[in-house]
């Protein structure tokens, strides 16, 4: 027989993992709700994202509630609501997943959640406000410690790198030599995918599903160049990550070693490269 603190414990642990599961957020594909929209379901979507990217661009009739301010915030019985994040990893796939158990848990709101985010829905050639032309390049860009802290499941590293002369002169510079090998991507980020090439779900970016694509180069421009071809498939759903092997080198401790013009291999969040390109 067992005893009652035993008994007891096994309670409190099923009470906590069915509490956690009424939290849990559902998903929802962009082509079903796509189809939702159209056929005029009752459905209200909140951007979670800041009010500076929600302005850039932002699905069509979304209404914008930071993920912070999301627990705080005093809403009518909205129904049915979906909820999205950036879908680009720098938006914390926790704080997606607080800001739709916040919503969820306020009278006559049902929560639910994007799947790939804004990145996805983008992907999917989906109408956003997003103004059309010529405007500044802007690649997307991931930190050490924003990979980090992803999502397993939700994302596949992408190796490009080589040990290349300027690679190893750098690394020699930094953490390690140049005869001490690449970093190991398993070690570094468990419970992540890995690849040597981009998956040809992603390449095709029409339907806006699939993980989140993330180019590590040994700052050789590599990682650059796969991302415009992705850009130009259409793809959204894809960073690179800021650093590449120098940042890996350091295991994310910032330095002061440059990857190209205008990217920091730090911790820190890069700044766009700058040139006109079509997007």
């Amino acid at each position: 027989m067992q005893s009652k603190p035993s008994i007891l414990f096994r309670l409190a642990a099923w009470s906590a993992a069915a509490w956690a599961a009424t939290l849990a957020a559902a998903g929802m594909t962009v082509s079903e709700l796509q189809t939702q929209l159209a056929g005029g379901g009752k459905i209200i979507v909140v951007d979670v994202r800041g009010t500076g990217v929600f302005a850039e661009a932002h699905i069509p009739g979304a209404i914008n509630i930071p993920a912070e301010v999301c627990p705080r915030k005093n809403l009518p019985p909205l129904g049915r609501v979906v909820i999205y994040g950036d879908g680009l990893g720098r938006d914390a796939a926790s704080l997606v997943d607080q800001a739709a158990a916040a919503l969820g848990k306020k009278p006559g709101i049902t929560a639910e959640i994007l799947e790939g985010g804004f990145a996805a829905w983008e992907s999917a050639h989906a109408v956003t406000t997003r103004r059309q032309g010529r405007r500044p390049e802007a690649l997307n860009y991931i930190t050490y410690a924003q990979l980090k802290a992803a999502k397993a499941g939700d994302v596949v590293l992408v190796d490009l790198r080589k040990p290349t002369a300027a690679a190893r002169q750098s690394l020699a510079a930094g953490a390690n030599s140049p005869s001490q090998p690449l970093t190991d991507l398993g070690r570094e980020f468990p419970g992540l995918s890995l690849a040597k090439s981009v998956p040809e779900k992603s390449v095709s970016g029409k339907s806006g599903a699939g993980p989140l694509v993330v180019l590590i180069d040994s700052a050789d421009g590599a990682a650059e160049a796969a991302a415009r071809a992705l850009k130009g498939s259409g793809a959204k759903r894809y960073a690179i990550l800021a650093g590449g092997e120098l940042i890996l080198a350091r295991h994310g401790q910032a330095g002061s070693q440059r990857t190209r013009p205008g990217v920091v291999a730090s911790g820190q969040n890069p700044a766009p490269v700058r040139g006109a390109t079509n997007q």
